[in-house]
């Protein structure tokens, strides 16, 4: 061997070992480096030279190479602090970091992140961290991995979608026969909905609009029977935006149902729920594309609505665009304006030519066929049974009304009866015969206003007020003059004096109880009241009152008498059909004749008798007096005057009013069902029921008034099943055709899962404890600000916000490589991927054998410093003994040159 080779041997080992020593020093000096990995020298030979030897041939080495710098990739340990946004990866993995809107990535260890002025999540150096947007409420991540910026500091608000109200009712609470919802009535003074004893418990919740305005929602509760609970969802009637509702005494009435519950355990059985509509109800469309969800209303003049109207229709066609084909007779003048589109139609119902009712429909109609009703605004939201009358061996004090099925009470109807058949033990329908007197001339009228000076006295007829209306009982001439010494009205003797005498012929008792210059009260019956006001000077806009202006004026009694009582039904089987009988006083004959014709029911029917106080009539053409009408009450009415006007209705015993024409009846001696819809079935019979205290024992008979609205929507079944819960409508903001509205979910911890309800872990009970509200919530919520952030170990950052929410904002992705020693270091802690690394394998934190994330902490070096001293001590001995062999040759060269001399 020669001495250059070993000289050369001993540079390499003198080379390599201080490149070996480099990578150690740049351990210590990393070692408070941020997720720096050590990195760790190996060493091998080099090329052998083949040399002789007495065994043969040998190889004899040429020295030593740094054979790999490998960096160690095991964790570091973590140092807490106090930012969220400082993470540590426990295991495998790299945050994934690139310059903003750049598509060249880094990987990194080091988890010190923060957000700069544009809301972007950097590094020390502005890199931006990489991951993906989430779903704010469910924190599911969609699309591609992306630059994580977070474009606000605050969060939108969120309107309400779902109520939560988890309650216990008191299974010893007393049942009501009332309906709830008739309870409804708003108090400005103390800002409820319902009086405090027209339910057993009520809870409030908080709903918000998609502004982030608050709103309280009240649910009411009250017991109906064992088993059966009523409530009524509702808000306050001034921010209720529902045009539908608004301007009537139902604004603020959101829903009403029922929920029924195990006798045995208390759990929920079932429930069931009515959206209230409004004063448009009914709402139905028959054909074409639109559904009922489709079609939206607008009330532009709601003092055209002031009246029922059942049965409006109208029907789409491309030629002719929208017609109207049934009109109700409350609004028989209703048309449709020529400036309506095939999905904007414009109604003008009062004849003015202008816009009262619009309708907006979502799809373009083909052949659509529309109906729906009218409500009354007063009341709309009434189904109710009003106005009993007992009679017989029933009696309001032992007998019980309950409602259980209102939402069949659609259509108003006034006296409608029932009657029990003692001896056939048999309930049947029956209203009166007559029924719905009206008169032109039914009321006490004034006329005949005279005055000596019309400057002075007003003449205007309705200056003067009847104040009670029984008091005029008899036709006479009031004449009053003005003491002007003693500034009074008094009556006048004739001669012009006040001598405080009046129409003492025809009012014995008659008095001025008080007559100031402008206004006189006069009591007609004695009993100190004023019955008839007068506003001599019109407000006092006249001229001055002067001594001894008269005024005088007639009062008269009514004309014709409403009172059913005073028509007697001779023969009962010649009221074969329900009709309406108008009549009309001819004054020139003095008699009463057809105002028209006779009704078309009774072809046949004739006046027998029309003399002015009494009219007889035949019904079935015998010729005989099948019903008497004393129209004067015997003489004691006001004389009739020409064309005064008088009709009745009708009606056949056991008759049924149109509206509820199959409605049946059972019951026996203890009480009386009627199934006012004629439905029939087992579960859905009994709508009202009056229940005796005592068994019926003699013929009795029940007449009511029948209060109906149709603006109470069923909602089905079918309609929960995409949710599970039941929904109703609420609009805080009233936005035109109902842009604004929201449904809102109704939880009592029950879900409906297409064939039963399931209930919850926690849910709605009936136990025998106090009436309690368990828990409730909403998922709406106002606009806030960042107050924190919050990092998961599965990469999840999400957002607290001063509103209390918890929203999700990104999640942080990791990459891996099959080989990270294949990484190449950049500086900045940063690494870059390499043909030798392969290319990022991109994951979520926790997944694909990808490490978690910790929060509040960061990953220090993975040096141990008592380890490079122990690698630094070798490799100094290594490098003095290759030093050694560089002397010792240099030694032996001097030793060979030394050889010459």
């Amino acid at each position: 061997m020669s001495l250059t080779s070993s000289l050369y041997a001993g540079t390499s080992g003198l080379g390599n070992t201080g490149n070996a020593l480099q990578v150690t020093s740049n351990n210590i000096s990393n070692i408070n480096t941020l997720g720096f990995k050590k990195g760790n020298a190996t060493f091998s030979d080099t090329l052998y030279q083949t040399i002789g030897t007495n065994a043969g041939t040998s190889q004899v080495g040429l020295g030593m190479n740094v054979d790999n710098v490998a960096q160690v990739f095991t964790d570091g340990s973590l140092e807490t602090t106090s930012n969220a946004t400082d993470l540590a990866i426990g295991g495998d993995g790299f945050f994934v970091v690139s310059e903003l809107n750049s598509n060249e990535n880094y990987y990194t260890r080091a988890g010190n992140f923060s957000f700069d002025e544009s809301g972007a999540l950097v590094t020390s150096e502005g890199y931006v961290l990489q991951g993906w947007e989430v779903e704010g409420d469910t924190g599911e991540e969609y699309g591609a991995v992306t630059d994580l910026i977070l474009s606000g500091f605050t969060s939108p608000p969120d309107d309400t979608n779902e109520i939560t109200v988890i309650t216990n009712l008191d299974s010893d609470a007393k049942s009501e026969s009332i309906v709830l919802s008739n309870n409804f009535k708003y108090d400005a003074d103390d800002g409820t909905t319902m009086n405090s004893d027209g339910y057993e418990y009520q809870t409030v919740v908080t709903a918000y609009d998609s502004l982030g305005a608050s709103h309280e929602v009240t649910v009411y509760y009250d017991k109906k029977s064992d088993t059966e609970w009523e409530y009524v969802i509702a808000c306050g009637p001034d921010e209720d935006a529902r045009t539908l509702a608004a301007n009537t005494d139902s604004a603020g009435l959101l829903a009403r149902g029922t929920i029924s519950f195990s006798e045995s355990s208390g759990d929920i059985v079932s429930m069931t729920m009515e959206e209230f509509t409004g004063v448009i109800g009914n709402v139905d469309v028959s054909e074409g594309y639109n559904s009922i969800a489709d079609v939206h209303f607008e009330i532009e003049n709601s003092a055209a609505i002031q009246e029922d109207g059942y049965g409006f229709k109208m029907s789409y066609a491309e030629a002719d665009g929208w017609t109207l084909d049934a009109v109700p007779n409350n609004y028989d003048v209703a048309a449709i304006l020529p400036e309506s589109s095939a999905k904007k139609i414009y109604i003008d119902l009062n004849n003015d030519g202008e816009a009262d009712l619009k309708m907006s429909l979502d799809e373009e109609p083909i052949e659509d066929i529309i109906s729906f009703d009218i409500n009354d605004p007063m009341e709309l939201h009434v189904q109710d049974i009003r106005n009993v009358v007992y009679d017989g061996g029933v009696t309001a004090d032992n007998t019980t009304l309950a409602i259980n099925d209102p939402s069949v009470i659609t259509t108003s109807v006034e006296d409608m009866s029932i009657s029990w058949d003692a001896t056939e033990e048999i309930w049947s329908f029956g209203r009166d015969a007559v029924n719905n007197l009206n008169s032109d001339h039914s009321t006490p009228e004034v006329s005949s206003l005279t005055t000596s000076d019309t400057t002075q006295v007003s003449t205007d007829a309705s200056l003067i007020t009847i104040n009670n209306e029984e008091a005029i009982t008899t036709a006479a001439t009031v004449s009053l003059v003005y003491d002007f010494a003693n500034t009074k009205w008094g009556f006048n003797d004739g001669s012009g004096a006040p001598t405080g005498t009046g129409p003492t012929t025809q009012y014995p008792s008659v008095a001025i109880v008080a007559g100031t210059n402008d206004s006189v009260d006069i009591d007609f019956d004695g009993d100190g009241t004023a019955d008839v006001t007068i506003d001599v000077t019109n407000g006092g806009s006249n001229t001055a009152l002067t001594d001894g202006t008269t005024f005088s004026f007639n009062v008269d009694p009514p004309q014709v008498s409403t009172d059913a009582s005073l028509i007697t039904i001779n023969n009962e089987e010649a009221i074969t059909d329900a009709a309406t009988v108008s009549l009309k006083y001819d004054g020139t004959n003095s008699k009463w004749v057809f105002d028209s014709t006779a009704p078309s029911e009774y072809s046949s029917m004739t006046i027998t008798t029309g003399a002015s106080d009494l009219v007889e009539i035949d019904f079935d053409g015998t010729g005989g007096a099948d019903v008497t009408i004393d129209v004067r009450n015997s003489g004691a009415n006001a004389a009739l005057t020409d064309g005064t006007t008088f009709s009745f209705d009708v009606t056949p015993p056991n008759a049924l009013p149109d509206e509820y024409s199959n409605a049946t009846l059972s019951g026996d001696a203890t009480y009386c069902s009627i199934d006012l819809d004629g439905s029939g079935n087992d579960d859905d019979e009994d709508d009202i029921v009056f229940t005796f205290g005592e068994e019926l024992i003699e013929d009795s008979s029940i007449t009511f008034d029948i209060e109906g609205s149709t603006a109470w929507r069923t909602v089905t079944t079918d309609e929960v099943e995409e949710t599970g819960y039941y929904q109703f409508t609420a609009d805080f903001l009233g936005g035109e055709f109902g842009t604004t509205e929201t449904d809102i979910s109704f939880n009592i911890g029950s879900k409906f899962n297409g064939s039963n309800w399931i209930n919850d872990s926690l849910s709605s009970t009936q136990y025998a404890r106090s009436s309690s509200t368990t828990y409730q919530d909403s998922d709406g919520y106002a606009s806030g600000d960042l107050t924190g952030i919050g990092v998961e170990s599965n990469g999840l950052i999400s957002g607290s916000y001063s509103n209390g929410q918890n929203i999700a904002l990104f999640k942080i992705a990791l990459a891996d490589f099959n080989n990270p020693n294949g990484l190449e270091n950049v500086g900045g802690n940063l690494y870059q991927a390499t043909t030798d690394s392969g290319a990022a394998i991109t994951n979520k934190p926790g997944e694909n054998g990808l490490g978690t994330l910790s929060s509040y902490a960061l990953e220090m070096s993975n040096v141990d410093i008592s380890e490079e001293f122990v690698d630094m001590i070798g490799l100094q001995t290594a490098y003095e003994a290759n030093a050694k062999i560089i002397s010792t040759v240099d030694e032996l060269m001097n030793t060979v040159i030394g050889m010459k001399r």
